[in-house]
């Protein structure tokens, strides 16, 4: 076990070691939480296209546009290896 402060100068917390972890956990993790990313950056896209008008924030809609674009295809890509992993173990 690590050994940490906390945020009282004198108490000591005991930490798990983390070691390696599987890859395919890890993949299917990052496909889950990337699920959930696209999904709120779909949202504020949704939020910003209905409450924000004018040209002032036309950047920002943008940025939004690609943030959620790049989320998604991260996704696809996460899906896919989450796939070719479960085909593996068969």
């Amino acid at each position: 076990m690590a050994r940490a402060y906390s945020t009282d100068f004198w108490q000591w917390i005991r930490l798990p070691q983390v070691g390696p972890q599987d890859p395919k956990d890890v993949t299917r993790d990052t496909a889950r939480d990337l699920s959930g990313l696209a999904g709120e950056l779909a949202a504020l896209k949704t939020d910003a296209t209905h409450w924000l008008e004018g040209p002032e924030y036309s950047a920002l809609k943008y940025r939004l546009e690609d943030a959620h674009a790049a989320a998604e295809a991260a996704l696809i890509e996460a899906r896919r290896r989450v796939r070719l992993n479960e085909r593996r173990e068969q």
